[in-house]
């Protein structure tokens, strides 16, 4: 099993050589290829070279121009010097010299890449004939130490002394054997020789060391650490002689050595420096032989062992001193001094390792020194060696940007741990957080101001603040005094206020985030200080002041940023006047409810919260923003006004503030609308209440609003509606223009209700008993009410474009609550209406003549419509007067309230009557008008009448009357028929012939 694992450690040392040699030989060879190009190269620049060079520097022919050639060529011919050469000669020439001239040469340089990693390649011969006897010669060796120390130690042949002593002397031999090839290295010509003997040398004085300490007993724990130790720190010098074997073996015994020793009383401080010593040692050796990897490896084992060191509960002043000196080391030193093979890497005198492992290593080592803050109770010294860490990590990343990373992650460590501190006193705290400030947040502060920084800067500082911020709030935010918890937050806001001052850009261009991030910060750290130091009903003023301090950093820049920080604080105002105390009774106000809170306190908290819109609607340059801005702020106005105002008042207040509008701003159509619908809400409740009892009297219900809906109600609720729609009728601001029909026909439906709801008012309705009395006369008057205005604008207004569909519209709409409510649910005949004691001089007639003007002046509306819609028309008219005729009849026999008694024996024969008369009545108008309809109106009533008489009046008579009513019957044909004769006749003879059809 020991040969087995032996043997596979060498192999693992084998290709660990054969990549690196690999590694080596490229890096050299690329070395070598880049000198010879530069030494090829030439000196002078292409802008120094005189004309005619250009060609020769780069080792191709020089150009000669064509001409000079060709009157050369024609001198040599005719010995004497020749004149102007024709121009068709001097092409031929060229073409016969260009033809002759030979190809141009290849460039002279060939740029070759040989670099080319070793892929996973087998080779029988060069494995086994080249490479693996040699290392195994090694690895026999090693064995052979080992065994001979066992066998001896078996056989008892040789005291434990003695053995040690011999290993001693083999170790050394094996160090010198490998000297001897190095000084021989000409005749040997092979460096693995002088490698195979000095790992297995080194090997050997290892396993000495360890057996004569911890298996024997020979020597104390204390000299066989540090015989291992020397072993260790000669391993990392003579891998500067004989390379890499030396340097894994000091690698891997330098980290193995202190738990080979075994001791049960460790001494912490010793073996910190010792682990201090031994990674360094390995990072400088890896640096300068070019092996990046070994400083890497040693780091990884050195953190390893601080995990290690915390296993055994720190608590101890020196052993504190000790870890926390060895997290320095491997958190900050060791990372800024290994080299990386990173291509990017531009960094002088081999600072910084990869931006991972940096990072990797600050933080691992930051952890550990967090878990030994916490085994030590949160002592100041603990604090101490963390804040040592930082500012050496601070520090070099002072000289190397690339290692600021590192120290951000110390920071957001540190503040984690602040965080976890339990119950800190004030004093402790603040010595800490200030000392972490000035290191997290200070050198980034300083590395803006002398214009080193990078973007982590930025950032760090306002996530670092942002921190400190919470875990101060975190600690102290329920026990602390209130006035030194507001200049704590005060102070931390200074540090992002001031990166964002140092960082600040000209208007024309835009803020860096790291700066907007930093303004935030500061906004928010004053914000909380502003919260702490005042009483929770002014939050609004805080935030309205903080609001405006934003809006005004961007007034005269365009910056996203600063005016969505601005946009976030404003809605942040409006959010705590919703919630801090007292909001809910000054919301209520809002509504006219009357409530205790306090008029001076609530006007300063609504004026507060409205100047951040104010302002935004002022300078915002976007559309949607303005209009949100401009509607909230006179929201917030109104509401304002009603912490001073009654409740009966606060309608009339959004009247007035859209006429101020509408005076003042008349462009602000986002803030007059916004008043308007303020206006509207107060007005809904009235107007819902008139919808739901006009629906109710649809189905037949009295619409007695009288009393719920009084002249109070009316002129302080639903006119200032009135005003503010007038008011957007009549603005002349073009925001309008597409509103102006749907605002004219709210205007219309609006003052068409207060009209309504003010004509209820006249006879106050309140009651059944009222209703029967007054009902019909109240409809009747309000159907003249209707007709009237339409009437006047049709008359006076006609030149107008809106005058006919108005006056058609109020028309329509008398004749409809005429038709619904006089001929449908409450007529007379057959509801409990009174219509007056006297005949003929009653409701009736004027009720029903309302009816027939309304259908009159819309048939007169449409008459161009067609013959159709005028008879139509005509048949509605006559179907009117008989109905009224029947009402008259009906009232000579039942008094005011027409379906009190039944329908007596001579009241239905005179219906009939009635009916004939009111047809040769039609047949007159008819044939005086010549109107077709009218005439056929007159004999379908007439018809009808006659239908009645035989099929149900006179089946109820018997005797004489029957026969008498029979025999009038009978000559009231004869008459009608002569009559309806005469007037056709009269019609044919009146009208040319083309018309008598």
């Amino acid at each position: 099993m020991e040969i087995l694992l032996l043997v596979l450690l060498g192999g693992a040392l084998v290709y660990l050589w054969r990549r690196s040699d690999a590694l080596e030989a490229n890096i050299r060879s690329l070395e070598e290829q880049i000198d010879s190009l530069r030494r090829r190269l030439p000196v002078s620049q292409p802008s120094e070279l005189k004309p005619g060079e250009a060609g020769v520097a780069r080792g191709l022919p020089l150009p000669v121009p064509a001409a000079p050639m060709l009157k050369a060529k024609a001198q040599a011919k005719t010995g004497k010097v020749a004149g102007p050469i024709p121009a068709s000669r001097m092409a031929a020439e060229a073409e016969d010299l260009e033809e002759a001239k030979p190809e141009p040469a290849e460039p002279t340089l060939q740029f070759k890449v040989p670099f080319k990693l070793p892929g996973p390649k087998f080779d029988f011969e060069d494995v086994f004939g080249r490479l693996l006897p040699i290392w195994a010669g090694g690895i026999t060796l090693a064995i052979a130490g080992f065994f001979l120390v066992k066998y001896s130690i078996e056989s008892g042949l040789l005291g434990p002394q003695v053995r040690v002593a011999l290993g001693f002397l083999f170790g050394t031999a094996l160090l010198g054997g490998a000297e001897a090839a190095y000084r021989n290295e000409g005749r040997i010509s092979d460096p693995r020789v002088r490698q195979a003997l000095a790992g297995a040398g080194l090997a050997t004085m290892y396993a000495n060391f360890y057996l004569a300490g911890s298996l024997y007993g020979l020597v104390g724990s204390t000299i066989s650490f540090l015989g291992m130790a020397g072993v260790t720190g000669a391993a990392i010098a003579l891998s500067f002689r004989f390379g890499l074997p030396s340097a894994i073996l000091g690698l891997i015994g330098g980290f193995a050595a202190p738990m080979l020793v075994g001791s049960d009383q460790a001494n912490l401080p010793i073996l910190a420096l010792y682990l201090s010593l031994v990674t360094g040692g390995l990072t400088y050796a890896g640096n300068r032989q070019g092996r990046s990897w070994l400083g890497l490896a040693a780091l990884a084992g050195g953190l390893g062992w601080g995990c290690l060191m915390l296993l055994t509960s720190i608590t101890g002043t020196t052993d504190m001193l000790a870890f926390g000196g060895f997290m320095v080391v491997l958190g900050a030193i060791v990372p800024a001094l290994a080299r990386t093979d990173d291509a990017d890497d531009k960094t002088e005198g081999g600072l910084g390792a990869h931006p991972i492992l940096r990072t990797g290593a600050a933080a691992l080592a930051a952890l550990q020194l967090a878990a030994m803050i916490q085994q030590s109770a949160y002592s100041m010294l603990g604090w101490g060696l963390f804040g040592l860490l930082a500012s050496a990590l601070a520090v070099f990343a002072w000289r190397e940007p690339r290692l600021r990373e590192a120290s951000a992650f110390a920071g957001f460590t540190g503040l984690v741990m602040l965080g976890l501190w339990h119950v800190p006193t004030g004093q402790n705290f603040a010595l800490v957080a200030a000392a972490f400030a000035a290191i997290f947040a200070g050198v980034p502060i300083a590395n803006i101001w002398r214009k080193a920084h990078r973007t982590i800067d930025s950032y760090q500082i306002a996530g670092f603040s942002f921190g400190l911020m919470a875990v101060t709030l975190l600690q102290f935010g329920w026990a602390a005094s209130l006035p030194l918890l507001t200049m704590a937050m005060v102070a931390i806001s200074v540090l992002p206020i001031a990166a964002a001052w140092l960082g600040w850009q000209p208007n024309d261009k835009p803020l860096r985030l790291g700066a907007l991030a930093n303004c935030t910060i500061a906004t928010l750290g004053l914000t909380l200080a502003g919260l702490i130091a005042t009483p929770a009903w002014m939050a609004p003023l805080v935030l309205a002041a903080i609001a405006l301090g934003a809006t005004g950093l961007c007034w005269r820049r365009q910056d996203r940023g600063l005016f969505a920080l601005a946009c976030f604080g404003s809605v942040l105002t409006l959010i705590a006047l919703l919630i801090s105390p007292g909001s809910y009774a000054e919301a209520a106000r809002l509504g006219g409810q009357t409530t205790d809170a306090d008029m001076v306190r609530g006007v300063i908290r609504w004026i507060a919260a409205a100047l951040p819109f104010l302002a935004f609607a002022i300078h915002a340059r976007i559309r949607p923003v303005t209009y949100a801005a401009e509607a909230i702020a006179t929201i917030l106005a109104y509401g304002a006004a009603a912490q001073m105002l009654s409740g009966d008042l606060l309608a009339w207040c959004a009247a007035l503030i859209a006429l101020a509008l509408a005076a003042l701003q008349a462009e602000r159509k986002s803030a007059r609308l916004t008043a308007t619908f303020v206006a509207l809400l107060w007005a809904a409740e009235p107007l819902s209440i008139w919808i739901m009892e006009g629906l109710a009297a649809l189905y037949g219900e009295p619409m007695l609003i009288a009393g719920d809906l009084a002249w109070r109600v009316l002129g302080l609720d639903v006119a200032p509606l009135m005003v503010a729609l007038a008011l957007l009728i009549g603005s002349r601001s073009t925001g309008f223009g597409d509103w102006k029909w749907p605002i004219m026909i709210a205007f219309g439906m609006v003052t068409a209700v207060a009209g309504h709801i003010a004509f209820k008012q006249i006879l106050a309705l309140q009651s059944s008993a009222a209703f029967i009395n007054s009902g019909l006369a109240e409809r009747t008057i309000w159907g003249a009410m209707l007709l009237g205005p339409g009437l006047a604008i049709a008359r006076f207004a006609a030149a107008q474009s809106w005058a006919k569909p108005v006056s058609i519209a109020l028309y329509g709409i008398a004749l409809a609550h005429f038709a619904i409510f006089t001929l449908g649910w409450h007529n007379p005949l057959w509801s409990q209406q009174a219509v007056g004691p006297w005949p003929a001089a009653n409701l009736l007639i004027p009720a029903y003549l309302v009816g027939g003007i309304a259908i009159v002046l819309l048939a007169e509306a449409a008459k161009s419509l067609g013959w159709i819609v005028r008879c139509l028309f005509d048949a509605a008219l006559m179907l009117l007067i008989g109905l009224m005729c029947l009402s008259e009849l009906r009232h000579l026999f039942a008094g005011t309230i027409l379906d009190g008694l039944p329908v007596g024996q001579t009241e239905d024969l005179l219906r009939s009557l009635v009916g004939i008369l009111v047809a040769i009545g039609f047949l007159i108008w008819g044939t005086r008008k010549h109107s077709r309809s009218w005439r056929v109106g007159s004999l379908v009533l007439m018809l009808g009448a006659v239908l009645k008489v035989f099929l149900f009046d006179a089946n109820g008579l018997e005797g004489l009357i029957r026969i008498a009513s029979f025999v009038a019957l009978g000559f009231s044909l004869i008459g009608i028929g002569w009559f309806y004769a005469r007037q056709l006749r009269s019609e044919e003879i009146a009208l040319p012939d083309h018309q008598t059809s």
